[in-house]
């Protein structure tokens, strides 16, 4: 049985599928792009810690790589990037947000992304069962499109995971003013570049987030 029969029998309740299938499609593109044995060096060596998840938007170590470089040039066209990383053992949906330029993935250990569609977000809410899983596999890069709500990845083992995450200059950096009583998008934004909402039972939530998912707080049940 291969990993995403086996990640659908152990969560009934989500549909999950590859970055490989057609349902991918809406949400984004494998990249045609050579990942050469610089990168994936400095890649491997970035530490996955033993609870939570870490993240660091800019490691001048990924970013000099060739790799890197191509994907700035191919997608971003050229414009100015951080390469960064999100490594972890997270597993809950917890929050979803959204940039209005692309995002690339790429992971050593395989991890799941729990995306929705722009269309289902109406005014701030959206129900998770519209939430789709996407198993990416190791040493495959993909582009997830502008405008697609996304979060952290999950694990699918007890070893956690490691994602590359590659965004324009200064997003996820502290924005000059949060204000979730304001009214429309504004309310969501939450740091430069990324507007944001969470689950009420979420550690975003605790934090101040505006609480926008409602229905279950999705857990990934892992397979090994």
């Amino acid at each position: 049985m291969d990993i995403v029969s086996r990640l659908r029998e152990k969560n009934p309740g989500l549909e999950i599928f590859s970055v490989f299938d057609p349902a991918f499609e809406a949400y984004g593109r494998v990249l045609d792009a050579a990942v050469d044995g610089d990168f994936s060096v400095r890649f491997a060596a970035l530490p996955i810690p033993e609870e939570g998840n870490r993240y660091e938007a800019s490691v001048p170590e990924l970013e000099q790589t060739d790799f890197v470089k191509s994907i700035r040039h191919g997608v971003f066209g050229d414009m100015d990037i951080e390469a960064g990383y999100c490594n972890g053992r997270g597993h809950k949906l917890n929050a979803l947000e959204y940039h209005k330029g692309s995002e690339v993935n790429y992971s050593a250990t395989g991890l799941v992304l729990l995306l929705a569609l722009p269309g289902q977000l109406h005014d701030g809410r959206l129900n998770s069962a519209e939430v789709k899983g996407f198993y990416l596999p190791p040493f495959v890069p993909v582009e997830i499109f502008p405008m697609i709500l996304h979060f952290a990845p999950c694990r699918t083992g007890a070893d956690g995971f490691n994602c590359l995450v590659v965004l324009e200059r200064g997003v996820n950096s502290p924005a000059e003013k949060v204000d979730t009583s304001a009214c429309g998008e504004e309310k969501l934004l939450w740091m430069r570049g990324k507007w944001m909402i969470c689950h009420a039972d979420s550690p975003q939530a605790r934090l101040g987030a505006y609480v926008g998912i409602f229905g279950e707080n999705l857990t990934l049940n892992t397979v090994s």
